[in-house]
């Protein structure tokens, strides 16, 4: 018993003077940026069940949308996009993730992938029922100008990953996320999506929070830069929601005393 508590002494004190600790906050960063930050890491090709989008395919498409001026013209153009891939497709696509997950801890991964699903699977299917039913066509919202960066961002990326393989998941996955934060104004990630430590993207008071938005500065073809939610000034544990209410019934209730009571 005295030789395992030197041992782990021993092991500990390693740990400190060689970074291991650090180590330790790096893989934890790596896997936040892998895989819900770093779009274009995340993304792999093949075994699509339609048609394959050519760079040049995707790069009229994208111009297309860079003109686009309000969420009308923009549902029109994403619409026309989305449904050429079939329901086939966005599974291959979710199931490329959840095999990225499979060494992840399982309650991590069982809280995770269901918001992954909704990621997808969600923005797909309020996409074509707006682009089918017609019911965006009167939406005259102008866009933001980050739009036009975003799709030249797309271009971008897709003339990247097809250097090295074939581009169109990539594509298909920055046409949802362009979907929900420029149509809906929505993370791309949805609420209550969790992070590695437990903090998780929230909503409070109808402000969207996320706890690593931050850390996407220098992450190539990124969607934090373009998503609605802001970097949160406090933790975001799901916890944090019952601390939130129960400081701002403090606060009415102070002012209640002071403006109303004497």
């Amino acid at each position: 018993m005295i030789q395992l508590s030197i041992q782990a002494i021993i092991e500990w004190f390693t740990r400190k003077i060689s970074g291991g600790e650090r180590k330790q906050d790096r893989s934890s960063d790596e896997a936040i940026q892998t895989l819900l930050i770093d779009t274009y890491a995340e993304s792999e090709a093949g075994d699509l069940t339609t048609e394959i989008r050519t760079i040049d395919q995707i790069t009229l498409a994208c111009r297309r949308m860079q003109q686009a001026e309000t969420k009308g013209d923009l549902i029109r153009l994403l619409g026309t996009e989305v449904k050429r891939f079939s329901l086939r497709d966005l599974e291959m696509m979710y199931t490329r993730f959840e095999e990225k997950t499979r060494n992840l801890p399982r309650q991590y991964r069982n809280l995770l992938l269901p918001k992954v699903n909704e990621q997808i699977f969600s923005a797909q299917h309020r996409l074509l029922l707006l682009a089918r039913s017609g019911a965006g066509d009167e939406d005259e919202t102008t866009l933001p100008k980050a739009a036009v960066s975003y799709f030249g961002m797309i271009e971008a990326a897709a003339r990247e990953k097809a250097k090295t393989n074939d581009p169109t998941f990539l594509y298909l996955k920055y046409l949802l996320a362009g979907f929900t934060i420029f149509v809906m104004e929505e993370p791309a990630h949805p609420v209550g999506t969790p992070f590695p430590g437990g903090q998780i993207v929230d909503e409070w008071e109808g402000e969207y929070l996320c706890p690593v938005r931050d850390r996407a500065d220098g992450v190539p073809f990124a969607l934090c830069p373009f998503c609605p939610a802001r970097q949160s000034d406090e933790p975001t544990y799901p916890e944090m929601r019952a601390v939130r209410k129960e400081r701002r019934r403090k606060e009415l209730l102070n002012n209640y005393r002071t403006n109303y009571k004497g």
